[in-house]
């Protein structure tokens, strides 16, 4: 019975410890699964004060797990919590690689609107509006995952930050199976009475439109 008992004690400790590092681990687009479990439901994962809450769960939950893990392995592992901590920064670091590939190989036969992903998460922008002109300069990341080269028009949205900004859209080709990075300035107008606004965004929001496709 109390081998039964630390044999389960072993197993719910090893799979609370992996799903904590997996919860935290960001992907191959820079966000973690704590994101994308907090916007299923309901939650943000990023607040207006810039605090990233959504790990916070999995953080706490991987202290509990690797206390709770290190010692169920004490008997059979002496230096059980130093092997789980290296282990788990490991595996951390190999899971935004792993993702990346599988991605990679699972949408190479996606249909063309799927095969160019804008990585939001990864993408940053500034902007300056200074009375009617408007200016973004911006540094973008675009994976594609498809087998031919893809043009692409690419077009900021200020709407959140300050309305009736519009902006000239820029067109890239992107090369088949890429991770492409572009730092590109886009010139615009305010529609607006003579204004002044200027502002940072780590996550900004673009409309990615697909113009062609080669054979």
């Amino acid at each position: 019975m109390c081998a039964v008992t630390i044999l389960s004690h072993k197993i719910i400790s090893s799979v609370l410890l992996a799903f904590s590092v997996m919860s935290i681990a960001p992907l191959y687009n820079g966000r973690t699964v704590s994101d994308y479990i907090f916007e299923l439901l309901g939650f943000s994962s990023w607040p207006e004060d810039g605090a990233h809450i959504s790990v916070i769960p999995g953080v706490v939950l991987y202290f509990a797990a690797l206390i709770w893990c290190a010692a169920a392995f004490r008997r059979t592992l002496p230096a059980a919590g130093l092997f789980l901590i290296f282990l788990s920064m490991g595996a951390a670091s190999g899971i935004s690689p792993a993702t990346e590939y599988a991605v990679f190989s699972l949408k190479q036969f996606a249909p063309e609107k799927e095969a160019v992903e804008y990585v939001k998460h990864r993408s940053e922008c500034s902007h300056l509006v200074e009375r009617k002109r408007a200016g973004m300069s911006c540094t973008l990341y675009i994976n594609h995952y498809g087998k031919g080269e893809q043009t692409i028009s690419v077009t900021p949205d200020l709407s959140e930050n300050i309305k009736d900004v519009t902006f000239k859209s820029k067109t890239f080709t992107v090369k088949p199976r890429s991770k492409t990075i572009i730092k590109i300035r886009f010139t615009g107008f305010y529609k607006g009475k003579a204004a002044s606004d200027s502002g940072w965004s780590s996550q900004p929001e673009l409309k990615v439109a697909i113009l062609y496709t080669a054979d």
